[in-house]
């Protein structure tokens, strides 16, 4: 795997978060970074499917939807486990 240039890093970002490949790690163990956007991955698919099935909603007559609103209504269901820990 390739290392993740340093050119990308923030500015101010703590070196000691990254591991030897230059990848950021939040977690103890590498594999709950790994589970961690394995479910951010999913969460954008789900949101692309809100969005064609919004805009095919809409190409069939139904009012056009508030999409902010929507996203985020569905970021804070995504997120809500972690922030109500």
């Amino acid at each position: 795997m390739e290392a993740v240039k340093d050119d990308l890093r923030p500015e101010d970002a703590p070196t000691e978060i990254y591991d030897a490949l230059g990848r950021a790690r939040f977690f103890a163990d590498p594999g709950m970074d790994r589970f961690v956007a394995v479910v951010m991955n999913l969460a954008q698919e789900v949101w692309v499917q809100e969005e064609r099935l919004l805009a095919l909603e809409e190409d069939k007559g139904a009012a056009p939807a508030d999409r902010e609103a929507k996203l985020k209504a569905f970021i804070d269901r995504v997120f809500e486990p972690v922030r109500g820990a």
